[in-house]
């Protein structure tokens, strides 16, 4: 486990935090971490990953929407994607190959001893305040768009 992912598994087992499940990915070259989890907007659970690995950045990166894209609604909902991350700068939005979207929050990392990551856990907890309430706020009117 990288050391990113052992201190924020510190953070969560300190906190009592259980509502992450730890995945190392295995033969990967940057010791990839990723925890998983869910959270719930407008009564839909959204599949949640905090990814953690030995580069300088970290993400976490949720599942808004499977089949989100299609050929009848694409022009709009990239326009959409579009206008969104023109907008708010911390949040992207964006389609993978399948057509679901997802929406990825960046942070930097940088460091390589435990001590560089002090503050990780309180970090990452309140960008997923940010991320929650951000997706309270938004999250109706992309659905609106998407059908």
């Amino acid at each position: 486990m990288n050391t990113k992912a052992k201190v924020f598994k510190k953070y969560l087992d300190e906190k009592e935090i259980k509502v992450f499940k730890v995945e190392e990915l295995p033969e990967d070259e940057h010791n990839t971490v990723v925890f998983r989890s869910n959270i719930v907007v407008e009564g839909q659970q959204l599949p949640t990953l905090v990814i953690l690995d030995d580069t300088a950045f970290s993400v976490i990166r949720v599942l808004v929407l499977n089949n989100a894209r299609t050929k009848e609604n694409e022009t709009k909902v990239l326009n959409m994607a579009n206008t969104q991350n023109t907008n708010y700068k911390p949040f992207k939005l964006f389609f993978d190959s399948n057509g679901a979207l997802l929406m990825d929050v960046c942070l930097t990392t940088p460091g390589q001893k435990e001590k560089d990551f002090e503050t990780l856990g309180d970090e990452i907890y309140g960008m997923l305040d940010l991320v929650i309430k951000f997706m309270g706020e938004n999250y109706r009117n992309w659905m609106k768009e998407i059908w």
